[in-house]
C-alpha cells in the first residue's frame, strides 16, 4: 500500500476549477482506467450516501473481495460502521480534483482492526460530482498511538452537545462533528463553500449582512488581541425550516479556525418569558407598575432630543367595585382585560400602557400639543363608553386625568398633576377628561 508521502496525482480535473467549469466531467471509462493505474487503493463513492460506485484492484485486495475492481456496496461493509461514520464527517471544500487533508481512521478490514490514512477528493465524472477516497498506510512510527488519540478525540467531539467545526484560514470547513449536522441539518454537499453557508443559514439579505458584519468584526477583534472571540447570539435557519438561536464562539489556533455552535433557543425563550412575567401584569398583559415607570423615565430622559413633550394619562374605571359586587370578580377580571384591549387598540406602538393596580391604569405618550393629548384621552373615554363590556353587556365608563410635562419638570411632578386632574374628574361626576 502507498505511504503517506507518495501523493496520488489526480489528472482528471484541473485544480482550482469548479464543477460547472468541468462541464460533464471525465467519462466513467477514463476514470476506471486511471484508478487501476494508481498504486494506492481507491474507492469512488456517491457524496451523500457513501455508496461505493467502483474501486480499483488494490482496493479489492485491501478489502478482501478478490483481485478485480468491484462495486457497488455500502462503504460500511468494507471498513466498519465507526470508520464509515468518520468518512462521512471528512469535509473537503477544495476545488474539484484537489485532495483534502489526510485523516487517520481505525477501520475494521476483513474482520481485523487496521489503522489507515485517508484523503478525499471531489471528482467530476460525467454529469455528477463524486468523492474519491484514497487509502494509505498510517505513518509507521507512533501511528497506533496517534491514531488512537485521534479516534478518541473524534469520539469526544461527536459526543459534545454542541456543534464543533474546524475550518481553514479562509473559513472553508475541514471537519464538522455529528452535532453540527443535527443542529443545522445541512451536509457538506449543501455547504460546498462559505457563501453557501451565509446564503442558507441567513436567507434574509438584511439579516445576513448584519450577521456577516458581526462575525467578521468580532473575529478581527479577537485575532488582534490573540484571544477567544467574545460570544454572541444569532438567529439561524435550519434545513428543516426551523429557526434556532445559536451562540457563536471562535478561536484561531495555528492556521485553523475552531468554531463552536451552541443551541440556546430554549434558554433565550425561557429568559424572554421570565422578562415578560417580570414586566407585565399577569391578568391584563399591560405593563406592571415597575415596568411602566421605567419606561416613563426612559421617555422623559429622551425628552431633550424631541420637540414633542411627554404626557401622562391616569385612567380609573368608574364604579368598578360595584361591578365586582354585583357580578363577581370573574366578570370584573373580564372587564379589566377588555378595557386593556380597547385602550391598546387606540395607542401607538411607542406609547406605554400600564396597570397601576386594581382598576387604575396609566398611559405615557408623546404628542405635539395639548390638543393631540386631549384627542387620545377622549378617544379612550369614548371607546369605553360606546359599547357594553363582555357577555354580561355591562355599561362601563372611565375617568381620565391628564398632564403634559413642562421643560425641566420631573416625572413625579407630571404624574402628580395627572393624579390631581383625575381627582377633579371624579369630583365633577366621572366619565370625562380633564387636562392640568
Amino acid at each position: 500500500m502507498s505511504r503517506p508521502d507518495s501523493a496520488v496525482s489526480i489528472p482528471l480535473s484541473t485544480p482550482g476549477a469548479s464543477a460547472e467549469a468541468e462541464g460533464p466531467g471525465r467519462s466513467r471509462q477514463e476514470v476506471d482506467f486511471w484508478m487501476n493505474c494508481v498504486g494506492a487503493p481507491l474507492l469512488l463513492m456517491e457524496r451523500q450516501t457513501l455508496t461505493v460506485r467502483s474501486a480499483n484492484r488494490n482496493a479489492a485486495v485491501l478489502f478482501g473481495v478478490g483481485l478485480e475492481p468491484f462495486g457497488p456496496c455500502p462503504v460500511e461493509d468494507l471498513v466498519g460502521s465507526e470508520a464509515a461514520m468518520m468518512l462521512g464527517q471528512i469535509w473537503n471544500v477544495a476545488p474539484v480534483g484537489v485532495p483534502g487533508e489526510p485523516f487517520l481512521i481505525r477501520a475494521v478490514v476483513q474482520e481485523q482492526e487496521r489503522m489507515l490514512m485517508v484523503q478525499v477528493t471531489k471528482l467530476a465524472v460525467e454529469d455528477e460530482i463524486l468523492r474519491l477516497f484514497t487509502f494509505m498506510d498510517a505513518p509507521p512510527q507512533g501511528s497506533v498511538t496517534l491514531a488512537g488519540w485521534q479516534e478518541n478525540v473524534i469520539s469526544l467531539l461527536n459526543w459534545l452537545p454542541f456543534g464543533f467545526e474546524i475550518a481553514s484560514a479562509d473559513d472553508q470547513i475541514q471537519f464538522a462533528n455529528s452535532t453540527f449536522k443535527e443542529l443545522f441539518g445541512y451536509s457538506q454537499d449543501d455547504i460546498a463553500n462559505i457563501e453557501d453557508w451565509w446564503r442558507l443559514v441567513y436567507p434574509d439579505p438584511d439579516y445576513r449582512a448584519f450577521a456577516r458584519a458581526q462575525w467578521y468584526s468580532s473575529i478581527a477583534a479577537a485575532r488582534a488581541e490573540n484571544r477567544e472571540m467574545t460570544p454572541f447570539d444569532l438567529e439561524v435557519a435550519t434545513a428543516s425550516g426551523a429557526r434556532r438561536t445559536i451562540q457563536f464562539r471562535h478561536r484561531t489556533i495555528g492556521n485553523f479556525h475552531v468554531n463552536l455552535y451552541i443551541d440556546v433557543t430554549r434558554e433565550r425563550a425561557y429568559a424572554q418569558e421570565l422578562r415578560v412575567l417580570a414586566d407585565t401584569d399577569p391578568l391584563t398583559g399591560a405593563m406592571n407598575r415597575r415596568r411602566f415607570f421605567e419606561e416613563a423615565d426612559r421617555l422623559h430622559a429622551q425628552g431633550g432630543g424631541h420637540d414633542m413633550p411627554i404626557a401622562f394619562l391616569m385612567l380609573d374605571i368608574d364604579h368598578f367595585k360595584s361591578i365586582n359586587d354585583r357580578h363577581g370578580h370573574g366578570v370584573g377580571d373580564l372587564v379589566l382585560i377588555e378595557f386593556t384591549e380597547r385602550c391598546r387598540a387606540l395607542l401607538q406602538a411607542d406609547d406605554c400602557f400600564g396597570r397601576m393596580g386594581g382598576e387604575e391604569f396609566a398611559v405615557v405618550l408623546r404628542r405635539p400639543d395639548q390638543r393631540a393629548v386631549a384627542d387620545v384621552a377622549e378617544r379612550i373615554r369614548a371607546a369605553v363608553e360606546d359599547q357594553p363590556f363582555c357577555t354580561a353587556r355591562l355599561p362601563v365608563s372611565v375617568s381620565v386625568g391628564a398632564a403634559i410635562g413642562e421643560r425641566g419638570e420631573s416625572v413625579g411632578s407630571i404624574i402628580s398633576r395627572a393624579d390631581n386632574a383625575l381627582y377633579d374628574v371624579k369630583k365633577a361626576g366621572r366619565n370625562r377628561v380633564i387636562i392640568r
